[in-house]
């Protein structure tokens, strides 16, 4: 997997928003959008459920984003 896909999906799932995020990682919607379909691909999984309503983290969504968290948590404690 891709690092920074995985963060690129840390900060969506921790604004709820691609919108939110996007305007934080100064980069468009459609390439956050791409960013997260690509993972989604490698993964073999979806992370979010998309709807009119706005986005949701899927299952296999919730145990990633544990896991991604965790690992950003070990790195900051190295500095």
């Amino acid at each position: 997997m891709d690092w920074r896909r995985l963060q690129v999906f840390n900060k969506i799932a921790n604004f709820n928003s691609f919108t939110e995020a996007s305007k934080n990682l100064k980069k468009s919607q459609s390439a956050l959008s791409r960013d997260i379909i690509y993972l989604e691909k490698k993964a073999g999984f979806k992370v979010f459920v998309r709807d009119i309503r706005g986005i949701k983290l899927t299952k296999e969504g919730q145990a990633l984003l544990s896991i991604t968290k965790d690992f950003l948590n070990k790195i900051d404690s190295l500095k």
